[in-house]
């Protein structure tokens, strides 16, 4: 991974600096010429961002390599039982064999709910249940805390990281919410 950082995105970033730098000496003296490099500042941006994408999506944890899908989420949640002074549950079936770009989603749409419930739910509870039926992998999170207003609201960066993730495996993420009846996050995908 370090490699890949070098070689790729750390490569990318030091043009960036020196392509910032160059058109930030143009400014006074050339300011058409700075707008041309301003535009390759952002091109470069762009291309940086979408490879260091490229490598965090090949980072899969040890654990789902070692435990499986079911017992690393099931860890995860006895873990955040202790750490929190709410109470964190878990419950899920026995998994055929999932493909491993779908385990790394799921767990991270996962853990990535249990943040937002932990963190601003004020919830006494929070559920997290995976199954498999009729070829699919479910996961719900609920929260029994504060909701918010789902049509209301604006979707931050946590839920449309969430749809993403779910969405590059062939899956999808629905966000249900109500004030003073909690949330529920729900990711199905096919196996």
């Amino acid at each position: 991974m370090a490699r890949e950082l070098h070689d790729a995105v750390t490569q990318k970033l030091f043009s960036l600096r020196l392509t910032a730098q160059a058109a930030n000496s143009l400014l006074q003296v050339d300011p058409a010429r700075a707008a041309v490099e301003l535009e390759r500042v952002q091109r470069l941006a762009g291309e940086a961002l979408a490879e260091l994408r490229a490598v965090i999506v090949e980072l899969r944890p040890a654990e789902l390599d070692r435990h499986g899908l079911a017992e690393t989420l099931r860890k995860h949640v006895r873990l955040l039982d202790r750490l929190q002074p709410c109470e964190v549950v878990f419950e899920g079936d026995e998994l055929p064999a999932v493909p491993s770009e779908v385990e790394v989603a799921v767990l991270r749409v996962a853990q990535e709910a249990l943040h937002n419930a932990l963190r601003h739910s004020d919830a006494e509870r929070v559920s997290v249940r995976l199954t498999h039926t009729s070829g699919k992998l479910v996961l719900v999170v609920r929260d029994e805390g504060v909701g918010f207003d789902d049509a209301g609201q604006g979707r931050g960066l946590g839920l449309v990281s969430m749809a993403d993730r779910a969405e590059t495996v062939g899956g999808a993420v629905t966000v249900s919410s109500e004030p003073g009846k909690g949330t529920t996050v729900r990711m199905e995908v096919g196996v």
